[in-house]
Order: C-alpha cells, then sequence, then structure tokens
C-alpha cells in the first residue's frame, strides 16, 4: 500500500511539473506586451528622415482661397464641387491634375500639401493678384483593423502623427494582440498593389523609424498572438487553471486507488 503511496505521489508531482511548464509557456509575459523595450534581441530599426505625405491619384484637396475680392471668393466657392468644413474639395484625376474655378488642369501629383498650395496659388494669381490659397488633405484619415479598443477609420489630427498617439486615438489595445507582427498597409504612391509591411511596435528603435509616423490611408493590423488559443493573459488565470487541473488529477489518482 505504502508503494503504491510512493507511486501515486511521484505522478502528482510529475503532472504539477508538466502543468506548470505548460502555464510558463503559455503566460503572455511582460515583454510580449511593453512598449520602447531598449534590448538587442530586439529588431533594430535605422531612422530615416521624415517625408511629407505626397498627393496621389484620386486624393480629396480642400481648397480656400482668401482674397479681399470678394467677387473672386464668392465666384471660387459657388464653382466648386461640395463643402467641408470652411473649404471645398478637388478630386485629383487619373492624370494628377485637378479643376478649380478659373484654372483647369493644375498638376498636383506627387507633390506635398505646401508645394500644390505655391503652385495653385501662383495659377490663381493671373486672375487674382492677391490671391492666397490654402490647402489642405480631405481623405486623411488612417484605418485600425484587429485587437485593438476601437476599429474604423480616425483622422489625422496632425501632421507629424506617431503610432504611439495612433494607438491611444483607437484605445486599449488587447493583451493577446501581437505587438510583435504589426501590419502596416501603406497605399503605393507609384500606384498599383500596396505596400505591405510588418514590423515589430515593442522596440525602442522604432522612433523615428520609417514605422513611427502614421501616413493618411495607412491601415494598421495588430493580430492575435500565435497561438493565441492556449494563451493565460495574467498569472491569477494560470493559478486558477493549475488548481483545476490538479484536482482533477487528484480526483482521477483517489478513484485509482479507491478501486485497487
Amino acid at each position: 500500500m505504502y508503494e503504491r503511496s510512493s507511486r501515486y505521489g511521484a505522478i502528482v508531482r510529475i503532472g504539477i511539473a508538466l502543468v506548470w511548464l505548460l502555464l510558463a509557456s503559455s503566460c503572455i509575459t511582460n515583454k510580449s506586451m511593453t512598449y520602447l523595450q531598449d534590448s538587442d534581441k530586439l529588431p533594430q530599426y535605422p531612422k530615416v528622415p521624415y517625408t511629407y505625405y505626397r498627393i496621389q491619384k484620386n486624393d480629396q484637396l480642400v481648397i480656400r482661397l482668401l482674397s479681399l475680392n470678394e467677387e473672386a471668393t464668392a465666384i471660387f466657392n459657388m464653382q466648386s464641387s461640395s463643402s467641408v468644413a470652411t473649404g471645398y474639395t478637388y478630386r485629383v484625376y487619373d492624370d494628377g491634375t485637378i479643376d478649380i474655378p478659373f484654372v483647369d488642369n493644375i498638376p498636383v501629383a506627387g507633390l506635398t500639401i505646401r508645394e500644390a498650395s505655391k503652385v495653385i496659388e501662383s495659377r490663381l494669381k493671373d486672375f487674382v493678384p492677391d490671391a492666397m490659397v490654402k490647402v489642405a488633405l480631405a481623405n486623411d484619415n488612417f484605418y485600425m483593423l484587429g485587437l485593438t479598443g476601437t476599429k474604423g477609420a480616425f483622422p489625422l489630427y496632425k501632421e507629424k502623427l506617431n503610432i504611439f498617439q495612433a494607438l491611444a486615438l483607437t484605445g486599449n489595445v488587447a493583451t493577446n494582440a501581437d505587438r510583435k507582427r504589426v501590419r502596416l498597409i501603406r497605399p503605393n504612391p507609384q500606384g498599383g498593389r500596396p505596400i505591405v509591411k510588418e514590423f515589430d511596435l515593442r522596440t525602442i528603435s522604432i522612433i523615428d523609424s520609417e514605422y513611427y509616423y502614421v501616413q493618411p490611408n495607412d491601415v494598421l493590423y495588430l493580430g492575435p498572438i500565435k497561438g493565441d488559443f492556449w494563451k493565460i493573459e495574467n498569472y491569477s488565470s494560470a493559478v486558477g487553471t493549475l488548481s483545476t487541473s490538479l484536482n482533477f488529477l487528484v480526483t482521477v489518482l483517489n478513484l485509482g486507488l479507491t478501486f485497487k
């Protein structure tokens, strides 16, 4: 009887060890969740200069004409397509140009917003000498998908919006979101298939890298950690799982002892 009890005791100890090993490999750790880690084991992204967004085909531009010539500003506003806030939107055609009151075929594709403002302003000065032009991008949204607090489209409320500010706008990132493999889908300035890249959100080297700033029409996707079905989000869950497993094991062993 003593030998049988010793044998079952050994089985219990082995069972406990196996359960703990399983839990240790299944827990979501701080290293998998913490941002801005300074570690050589994480990807090291090179710093790149900030690049301003360049206008693309089918973009919508908000254009405001400022002038002391009230008649000119009235005509400009009346002939525009549709109003958005205090400006008016004009679509960039497939040939990269826009048409505005007084002037047609203004090439803007490939220009920054500031460059486009100067080009449009110079063309309008032939008709309105004191013309001042303000241009903004109407479709300046980014999109969030996956395991975030809120999904959908979010406005870029400032020019240099970084990835952490973008995540803050969307709410809490889920505990089981894979911060190691964040997908970025970015429109191709040359047209054709979008650019798809993957980056690690946890490394400090992401600052000032090509992934740090969000651009208009970017899509960010945070999927689940691989093997998410087996992952345990905290140690309270781990203890609960361990207790349940041990209770089940002890019950089985007691039944074995009872019927022998």
